[in-house]
């Protein structure tokens, strides 16, 4: 069954040199997924059926994610966890019941960030559930679910470098990951304000954060919640800090689903604010937020305000 085949069990890549580098693997997961999107456009399987019918049809459901901590990352055990994670364990629960299904496979499908609204198009993956940013550009090609969280961009950079206003960053290099709205929001700052910015684009978060460690830009631009977590988990996070100046507007971020698939959206709506509403919120959200992370040794110290909860509980 093509579906199956393409729902994370994926054939095994190997390689006769032994000496590829840490910095060479994380891209195996991205040629892997370009090879499924390629396969799956070239096969145009059931190009007819809705997200529903599909899930219905197989009795799989194919969950896109990244390794995006706190929102989406896998443990050393191989599982696969994070706040938008459990969200969407959520909606896969909400699914079984409104389907009829008994027993819903969930297979969690590795997906680059540049390859999300491909994946989605093209049926290999049902839902995004990692960190993305709802903006009216990307609603013309995706949808989003109800919003689960609001942050800014900020600046990282080693201590003692200080940003006060945009001025600072005048003839400086600033790292951002690709296909992201921090880059959106970078470009649209240079040539607002013709700082002359040199815009260095990354493929990942972190990597546009180690760029900054080792000196190769003088800041990098990423959502604060993100930020805080490459800080807190580089080895020495004493030697970095995040800006009090923000970049752009405030992100709200949400469940990235196929395009105008109203019925599938519904189902994803209802579950996230029945979620919301539960009176364990609080402590569900400080798990990711306020605690250690599962399989991690640091705490982001972001409790849930007064007004998060307000917007997270009230937005539609």
């Amino acid at each position: 069954m093509l579906i199956k085949y393409f729902s994370g069990e994926h054939p095994k890549i190997t390689t006769n040199d032994k000496s590829l580098s840490m910095k060479q693997k994380p891209y195996l997961s991205y040629i892997l997924s370009l090879f499924m999107l390629i396969t799956v456009t070239a096969v145009k399987a059931e190009p007819n059926m809705s997200t529903l019918e599909r899930i219905s049809s197989h009795k799989i459901i194919n969950i896109g994610y990244r390794d995006a901590p706190p929102y989406s990352y896998k443990t050393r055990d191989g599982q696969v966890v994070g706040y938008v994670i459990e969200l969407c364990k959520n909606v896969t629960e909400s699914l079984k019941k409104n389907l009829h299904i008994n027993h819903l496979e969930v297979n969690y499908i590795p997906v680059p960030i540049s390859m999300r609204i491909p994946m989605l198009k093209h049926n290999v993956i049902d839902m995004d559930c990692s960190v993305n940013t709802d903006t009216v550009k990307r609603r013309s090609v995706v949808s989003f679910s109800r919003h689960y969280l609001l942050v800014q961009t900020r600046f990282g950079t080693p201590v003692g470098t200080n940003i006060h206003t945009f001025l600072d960053l005048a003839g400086r290099t600033i790292s951002v990951t690709k296909g992201t709205a921090d880059l959106i929001s970078a470009n649209t700052l240079n040539r607002v304000q013709n700082l002359n910015l040199f815009v260095l684009t990354q493929p990942t978060m972190k990597d546009a954060f180690i760029t900054m460690t080792q000196h190769k830009s003088f800041a990098t631009a990423t959502n604060e919640v993100s930020l805080k977590e490459l800080i807190e988990s580089s080895e020495h996070p004493e030697d970095y800090q995040m800006s009090d100046l923000t970049l752009g507007t405030p992100q709200n971020l949400g469940i990235m689903l196929r395009y105008d698939d109203q019925e599938f959206k519904k189902i994803v709506d209802a579950s996230l604010a029945d979620r919301f509403k539960r009176h364990d919120f609080k402590s569900f959200y400080d798990q990711w937020f306020n605690s250690v992370l599962p399989d991690k040794n640091f705490n982001l110290h972001l409790p849930l305000t007064a007004g998060m909860y307000k917007y997270i509980a009230q937005n539609t």
